[in-house]
């Protein structure tokens, strides 16, 4: 925008200056011209009253050696009687045919100017009796004529560009406060993408940009409500949650299955972070986690391993002996495992084998679930939020696509090489 401004500006500026300036030039060269005809011709009238006083040649020479135009040679006088006083011409021509004619047309008693070369001879007549007429003629060379109009050319060039220069600074400077302001605009907006919710823009000056801003403002506040709204709904309906899952304990406990116990303290578990998620402030700072993804793969393949054998699943877990850091909070790898072995033990058959491993390549964490189940049927849609074929959520997979996104990672859905479903949560491994 600050360019196409100054473009806007320069144009119009230069247009101004072109129209002021050309004609002012015209206009300069005309007084030049003007000014150069009016001294020639004002000395050549101030012979007539000497004329018509004496033909003493040594009086007239002297009277027309006083005048500007004849102390250069450029004036000369031919009396009635043939005799010439003063310069010979202008040296650009004889007095021959042409020069006659000019004189014959002078003594008629008429005035008259005529270009010779790029001068110009102005012949004044001067009556002195009945048919006596001296002709006096005046040349007037073209370097006399241009006098002065090259330096003053160059003088209103040098205006011309002083002041496309200084439209250009002054525009330059609005321009700044207008991109300045519009630069503060987008970088809030950026700030709102980007997660921080207490980004707002500033007022500005410019009317147009301060309504935007209030807009982009009023947006912003819009989506905080939104958001603690949704927190609200989603801490009242895990708060409901407590009174089924204290049910819930009270069976698993006069069962005595140990597995039944432990699915009940896992979901226990998971509604109270759910509550706790819900009722951290609003606009915390983010935090970037290193977490060991190598410890969470073994602790949650632990715990999933009593439901494992109570199914009569086969299970194997394949992971390196030291530490694997991955930038991602312990918590939400841990929600990633749950809804990957969960998904496992939902949509396969009751001893459906699987297999859980986690390699490291080329600064890559490849953690990989296998199964030997159907599969799926249409990967692409299976990673959309709240999409399921098998009649769950579908957020199982869009929670770990998130994780894996937050922390730089991709998730991809693939087929096992038994043929079942092949999950694979790809993160870059970050530096302890």
């Amino acid at each position: 925008m600050r360019r196409r401004l100054l473009l806007v500006v320069l144009a119009a500026s230069s247009l101004v200056v072109v129209a002021f300036a050309v004609p002012l030039g015209l206009l300069v060269r005309t007084v030049a011209e003007d000014r150069a005809m009016d001294a020639a011709e004002r000395d050549a009238a101030a012979l007539a009253p000497v004329l018509a006083l004496t033909d003493d040649t040594e009086r007239l020479t002297a009277a027309v050696e006083r005048t500007a135009t004849g102390s250069d040679g450029r004036l000369v006088v031919w009396l009635p009687d043939g005799r010439v006083i003063g310069g010979t011409g202008t040296g650009d021509r004889e007095l021959e045919e042409e020069a006659a004619r000019s004189l014959a047309l002078a003594r008629t008693g008429l005035g008259f100017s005529e270009t010779v070369g790029d001068g110009v001879d102005v012949w004044v007549p001067v009556v002195l009796g009945e048919d006596s007429v001296a002709a006096i003629r005046a040349h007037v060379p073209g370097e006399l004529r241009r006098d002065g109009v090259a330096t003053s050319w160059l003088a209103l060039g040098g205006v011309a560009i002083v002041l496309v220069i200084g439209s250009c600074v002054v525009a330059d400077r609005l321009a700044r406060s207008l991109t300045r302001d519009a630069g503060e605009l987008s970088a809030t907006a950026r700030a709102l993408a980007e997660g921080d919710p207490l980004a707002r823009a500033a007022t500005s000056d410019t009317p147009e940009l301060a309504a935007a801003g209030r807009a982009l403002n009023l947006l912003a506040d819009r989506i905080d409500e939104l958001r603690s709204a949704e927190r609200e709904r989603v801490a009242d309906l895990s708060h409901r949650l407590r009174t089924p899952l204290t049910a819930l304990r009270l069976d698993a406990e006069a069962s005595g299955s140990p597995s039944l116990s432990a699915g009940v303290d896992r979901l226990e578990a998971a509604v109270t972070e759910l509550v706790q998620a819900a009722r951290r402030p609003l606009h915390g700072a983010p935090v970037a986690a290193t977490t060991d993804l190598a410890a969470v793969v073994r602790a949650r393949t632990d715990f999933w391993s009593l439901l494992a054998e109570e199914d009569g699943r086969a299970w194997t877990v394949d992971v390196p002996p030291g530490p694997v850091p991955v930038r991602a909070a312990a918590d939400e790898l841990e929600a990633v495992l749950d809804a990957l072995l969960g998904n496992v033990h939902s949509h396969t058959p009751a001893g459906t084998p699987y297999a859980v491993s986690l390699t490291v390549d080329a600064g890559r964490a490849l953690l990989a679930v296998d199964d030997a189940g159907p599969g799926i049927a249409d990967p692409a849609r299976a990673r959309g939020r709240g999409v399921s074929g098998g009649g769950s959520t579908g957020l199982g997979l869009d929670i770990a696509a998130r994780v894996a996104t937050d922390a730089g990672g991709d998730l991809r859905v693939d087929v096992a090489p038994s043929g079942g479903a092949r999950i694979v949560l790809d993160l870059p491994v970050t530096t302890p």
